[in-house]
């Protein structure tokens, strides 16, 4: 799998204006986050790191997304192509997230292309 990395710039609901993507889905989920009226405001600049442990080491995941809708609710936001969420690593993140997500009030989601919709939100 190619990562195509870039910038989009010009953003109006990413407080920064422009940002970074490292993957096509990314590119196309921010196009997305942008376009959708539901979404007041999303930045991957959210400084969020959830501690979870991959083969007994201790590590920090770092959520794609932090979106915040219109009605106030927040939520996290992991943009992961499909092959991908079958690994150990992706479940074990996900795993914490949701855990770090309930204690905070927040919910997470898991974005992919491999749904009937593209933008299919994976609960």
């Amino acid at each position: 799998m190619i990562s195509k990395k870039g910038k989009l710039t010009n953003l109006i609901k990413n407080p920064e204006g422009y940002c970074f993507y490292d993957s096509a889905l990314e590119r196309e989920y921010i196009i997305e986050l942008e376009r959708d009226s539901a979404v007041r405001s999303w930045t991957k600049n959210h400084g969020i790191k959830i501690p979870y442990k991959f083969l007994g080491i201790p590590r920090n995941y770092l959520p794609d997304f932090l979106i915040e809708y219109q009605d106030g609710s927040k939520e996290l936001h992991e943009t992961k192509g499909l092959p991908l969420l079958f690994w150990l690593s992706t479940k074990l993140k996900s795993k914490s997230a949701e855990k770090y997500c309930k204690e905070k009030g927040l919910k997470y989601k898991r974005i992919t292309k491999g749904s009937i919709a593209f933008y299919g939100k994976i609960e």
